[in-house]
């Protein structure tokens, strides 16, 4: 048993802490009602919600007898419908001995109903009308939410509100689930983000719960519950029992039917529920206490990362929601402009980024505040002074005292922000509200406005809470690759190495009593708080426009312009993209550019962090075209803003100091590359063989000896001579603003005109028909996980009917194949299907599985699928066929809900080249001329091997953990892909004796065996493994061959594909199968799949065999050299608009 942890039988009140506020009333201005149809009770709020004057949604607030609390929303345009269910119980609640059980029954939750009991049920009915499900598990909070097509919300709630009734939390889904919270944890380990967080519980209180190990693990959970002989599922069905009460459960649903509808669907679906009592439990204490506070923790991070962390603990401020004290503090403290930290410790050149603010790992009855500092090299030397700059500050605000005139100017954006609030998608409004009504204090008429306004001030409130920020009261945490001294500790989940001291005696003196520093100073008043908030067009009776207006269209500027008809409030968007070959034209070149905006955006954060306070926002970024600069927000002050961006850029001077930060800066990240999980790896190789032109992190790493200041100032003024610039206006702006506009963005450039022939246009690379795999290794040594990505190409995106096709398939797959693969095989945890459209060539269906098993095996488990998908389109009823046209349909009629949408929607079609503003409307009339059969075929043409003949193009980026043998050049060619997929099982299972060349062996002496004998086949595997070890008693050996005996093993699942193999005695299926998801219908044989990889090939015959590719006896192409490969592709053309482009103005 673990520890046991002081518990409260209430909260603090006002005679605790003078405070508090008092709590609101659930019954004042709640009266009774009645559901229409089964007459159940329920009492409804009739005050004042006080939504936003620009919030078209409406909202109805009730209160069920079961004690549950329904937020109902109308959403007249929303194409979406969803429903979001919080559960105000998490991982503080698991217990010791079973750390991670939260967690494990928000994954079993899903997993069948009474009413419901197949165990996908649930999903496969979003899937059907286009939606999905997700969850999350919290400190003190479950949140499960949804979304779909809004025509079928009531059998998605039917279903949902069994979750929370009559779940049934089945043994075979239990046992299963294990091993996705354990796939889940895998995939964090080598995340610094949940080591630092997972070290923070660590060292916190080992009498709070807030210590323990919310994610669990395999360990934790089935090894917990094997340990103390007990079952897991029984203990999982205790903690549900106890916990999951109506009383503590907030629930939201939107949808575009009536609030009179939507309430009689909450009421007599979720009054079923059990009330149990409020039976969240409340925990004495604080995670922090005197006995953690006043370290210093160093912590040794996986990727190259430097950063100064320093935590207060606080008491719990949720309460205070009015004032929001740790807002004013946070602004403040993480303050960018003149005067603040930042800018103190930029001019040092000791950091690049501040944060502050309350911490997101709090929970009821205790808070953290917490200030993290990006550190550069140098800021990590001189870590001390850092953490001296940051107390004089805050001993600056101990020394002024409260600043009425900030708290008023906080305000004042707040109330601005939230009158002209902008529509958030419908799922994460209802997750976001479900998640806020938790808390107990806020009224019901602060519930909607909570986020954003502050209703009040209470300076001697906010000194209380800024007492709290002491030396006395804070650990630091130091976390670097490099830390100098010895990590004498290792955390035990995550393999943290890390050393625990006190804070230095004389550093703790200077924050007790702080040096002071001349460059801190208060921030003056802000200039770009937005003074008109007019709204210029007044038409709201006309039909939106689809299609900007093009302004002006020369060899120097494209201006597209399109005045806000939608929103009908104060907000601008533009978009700028500086066409220069000269930012991308090499690796190096590329290395330049990302170094120079870098610089820029640093100096541009002490003129422009205001406006970001003030509700505008800017980015710059490099891409393979030159350059691209965003700016949203209020219309009054954007363009000004912009200016000051585009008057920045060019000309930039170059100083050596900062330029040495950016250049490690830079360099860090393309080094920290290498630790992208295996799949965000894969995703990069495929785009890398999709794309015209890109640079990979490899190669311009490779150049880095070159990056001189020297080198980058000639750069940069080179880098504008010659430049074209496409832009949009979008919003609350006049054609005068756009035109003023671009004509400034021009003046400030100083470019000559780049020519149509010289444009750099990003083009597609083009596949040749066949079969094609790359195979590498994860860069990352210590990732544990492996994965394969597959590409079916599928017809032309300019296309429109085979797009719509194409969308329909991905639709109609994404379910099964993670129902398959994810939920009943346990594969790994980032398990998903989707299609990609690449700009002017081939679109792809696209089948991602990250693994710690090999990608051989996962090879033949894709291939399994998508021999059987032929079967489920053509067994599919018509019914179903028009239900999932029905939600592709409504997923294309999705209204636009803020600006930045619709400027992102408009953009996408200007910078394609395209130019297809009536995309929607003509994939619509598409879709509605489309039959089952039409699907059919698109799958047979393309994506089924078996009939789509010569036409069958795969390509396949398969990447293994370090941990596994990655195949040589010599077994991809030579062995079954049966056996490579048998052998990559068993190291899975600890089993390493065996090489791949043994396991070949034994798969031949199978072959004619009978097929359905696997359990003799697995005895003479064991016997095999056992006489190969050198100890077969060891222990080590014990647990592997235990795992191998379990009905649910990988080598089982193996032995069986073997035995498939050896049935059909045909080598030449099992390759397909592996390599692309070839149909295995016996209908093919060897020559004749030989012929079509020969014949596909074009000119090239076995030319591949020239830059290092292996082609398998059954005609598919392995190769390692991804550059080499890419290099025989060929480009698809520029795209041709699809509409004419005559400006309005010469």
């Amino acid at each position: 048993m673990g520890p046991s942890f002081e518990m409260l039988a209430q909260l603090p009140s006002r005679k605790d802490n003078k405070f508090l506020p008092p709590l609101p009333s659930y019954e004042q201005d709640f009266v009774p009602r009645c559901s229409s149809e089964l007459h159940m009770p329920y009492t409804e709020f009739v005050g004042d919600l006080n939504k936003s004057s620009s919030d078209s949604r409406d909202y109805r607030l009730i209160r069920l007898p079961n004690g549950l609390v329904a937020m109902v929303v109308h959403s007249p345009d929303e194409s979406k419908a969803c429903a979001a269910m919080d559960v105000n119980v998490g991982s503080l609640a698991d217990p010791p001995e079973f750390q991670g059980l939260a967690h494990f029954c928000e994954h079993l939750l899903f997993m069948g109903t009474e009413k419901y009991p197949k165990e996908n049920d649930y999903n496969e009915y979003l899937s059907a009308h286009g939606g999905y499900a997700n969850a999350y598990t919290d400190l003190e909070d479950t949140c499960y939410y949804f979304e779909l097509t809004y025509d079928a919300l009531e059998g998605a709630l039917d279903r949902f509100s069994q979750f929370f009734i009559d779940p049934l939390f089945t043994a075979d889904c239990t046992d299963r689930e294990v091993r996705a919270v354990d796939s889940e944890h895998k995939k964090n380990i080598q995340s610094d983000m949940w080591r630092q967080y997972q070290l923070e519980k660590e060292l916190s209180s080992p009498h709070h719960p807030f210590s323990m190990f919310a994610t669990g693990n395999y360990d934790t959970l089935a090894g917990a519950a094997r340990r103390l002989g007990v079952d897991l599922r029984s203990r999982l069905l205790d903690f549900h029992d106890k916990y999951y009460s109506a009383d503590i459960m907030r629930l939201v649903v939107v949808g575009r039917d009536s609030l009179d509808q939507l309430v009689e669907w909450v009421v007599d679906k979720f009054s079923h529920i059990k009330s149990k009592g409020p039976t969240k439990p409340l925990f004495g204490g604080h995670p922090l206490t005197s006995n953690e506070m006043g370290k210093l923790i160093r912590l040794k991070s996986v990727r190259q990362e430097r950063s100064l962390d320093l935590t207060f603990a606080l008491p719990d401020v949720k309460p205070y929601y009015r004032s929001k004290p740790t807002n004013y503090l946070g602004s403040l403290l993480g303050h960018e402009g003149r005067g603040s930290v930042l800018a103190c410790l930029k001019k040092r050149g000791w950091a690049t980024g501040i944060v502050a603010g309350r911490s997101p790992t709090s929970a009821e009855g205790f808070d953290m505040f917490k200030i993290t500092v990006n550190l550069t090299e140098s800021g990590l030397v001189h870590y001390e002074d850092v953490v001296r700059a940051v107390f004089a500050y805050i001993q600056l605000l101990l020394t002024r005292g409260p600043q009425q005139w900030y708290q008023e100017e906080l305000q004042r954006i707040g109330e601005i922000e939230y009158r002209f609030k902008e529509r958030t998608d419908a799922v994460g409004l209802a997750s976001m509200l479900a998640n806020t009504m938790q808390n107990r204090y806020l009224p019901p008429d602060h519930l909607l406005s909570d986020g954003m306004l502050l209703t009040g001030s209470d300076a001697e409130l906010l000194s209380w809470v800024q007492g709290f920020l002491v030396a006395d009261n804070v650990r630091i945490l130091l976390v670097s690759r490099d830390t100098d001294g010895v990590f004498d500790r290792t955390e035990k989940h995550y393999g943290i190495e890390y050393r625990l001291d006190a804070i230095p005696s004389e550093l703790m003196r200077d924050m007790q009593h702080p040096p002071s520093f001349a460059e801190l100073f208060l921030p003056p008043p802000n200039e770009f708080i937005p003074d008109d908030l007019s709204v210029k067009n007044t038409r709201r009776d006309a039909e939106p426009e689809v299609a900007p207006t093009l302004l002006r269209r020369t060899d120097s500027l494209e201006l597209w312009f399109k005045q806000d008809d939608r929103f009908f409030l104060p907000r601008g968007d533009v978009r700028i993209q500086i066409e220069t070959p000269a930012a991308y034209e090499s690796a190096l070149s590329s290395v330049l550019t990302n170094i120079f905006l870098q610089m820029l955006k640093n100096t541009l954060t002490e003129l422009t962090y205001d406006a970001e306070v003030a509700g505008l926002w800017f980015e710059i970024r490099d891409n393979v075209e030159g350059i691209h600069v965003h700016a949203t927000g209020f219309n009054d002050k954007l363009l000004r803003l912009l200016r000051i961006v585009m008057e920045t850029l060019r000309g930039y001077k170059v100083e050596q100091a900062q330029f040495d930060v950016y250049k490690r800066e830079v360099k860090k990240r393309l080094d920290n590359a290498r630790h992208m999980e295996p799949y965000s790896h894969t995703h990069t190789s495929t785009n890398f063989l999709n794309q015209s032109v890109m640079w990979r992190y490899t190669d311009k790493l490779a150049e880095f000896g070159l990056v001189k200041r020297e080198r980058l100032q000639q750069f940069i003024g080179t880098l504008f001579e010659q430049s074209r610039v496409l832009m949009l206006v979008t919003g609350n702006f006049e054609e005068t603003d756009a035109l003023a506009a671009g004509e400034m963005t021009l003046a400030a450039l100083d470019s000559r005109p780049l020519p149509e022939y010289a444009r750099r246009v990003p083009r597609a690379l083009l596949h040749r028909a066949g079969r094609f795999v790359r195979q590498a290794q994860v860069p990352d040594v210590e990732n544990v996980n492996s994965c394969l990505d597959v590409s079916i190409y599928a017809g032309r995106t300019a296309d429109v009917r085979e797009r719509v096709l194409l969308n329909l398939t991905s639709l109609v797959m994404q379910e099964p194949f993670f129902d398959q693969l994810r939920t009943k095989e346990q594969l790994g945890y980032i398990t998903y299907s989707t299609d990609r459209k690449y700009n002017g060539g081939d679109m792809a269906l696209r089948l991602v599985v990250q693994s710690e098993v090999s990608p051989a095996f996962v090879a033949l488990r894709i291939a399994r699928f998508v021999n059987g998908f032929h079967k489920r389109l053509t067994q599919m009823t018509e019914e179903k066929f028009e239900s999932y046209v029905n939600s592709l349909r409504v997923m294309l009629e999705e209204k636009l809900k803020n600006l930045m949408e619709e400027s992102g929607l408009l953009w996408q079609h200007v910078a394609s080249g395209y130019y297809e503003f009536d995309k929607i409307a003509r994939d619509l009339a598409t879709l509605g001329e489309l039959r089952k059969a039409d699907l059919v075929a698109f799958w047979n043409r393309y994506c089924n091997p078996a009939t789509a003949a010569e036409g069958y193009t795969s390509l396949v980026i398969a990447m293994w953990a370090a941990k596994l043998t990655l195949p040589s050049d010599d077994h991809l060619a030579q062995l079954p892909d049966v056996a490579i997929a048998l052998h990559g099982s068993l190291e899975h299972d600890g089993v390493r004796s065996l090489s791949l060349e043994d396991v070949a062996a034994f798969v031949r002496t199978l072959n004619g065996a009978a097929a359905a004998d696997d359990d003799t086949a697995l005895e003479q595997l064991i016997a095999l493994v056992l006489a190969s070890a050198e100890d077969p008693e060891a222990e080590s050996m014990t647990r592997a061959i235990a795992k191998l005996r379990k009905p649910a093993s990988y080598v089982r699942t193996a032995l069986e594909m073997v035995g498939e193999w050896t049935g059909d005695n045909s080598d030449c299926e099992s390759s397909v199968r592996a390599t692309n998801g070839e149909e295995t219908s016996g209908n093919s044989d060897c020559e004749s799949n030989e012929k079509i990889a020969n014949d596909a090939l074009f000119s090239n015959g076995d030319c591949l065999r020239n830059i290092g590719a292996v082609k398998t006896p059954y005609g598919t192409w392995m190769f390692r050299d991804e550059a080499l490969y890419r290099a025989t592709l060929r480009q698809s053309g520029a795209p041709v608009p699809m509409r004419a482009l005559i400006p309005k103005f010469p």
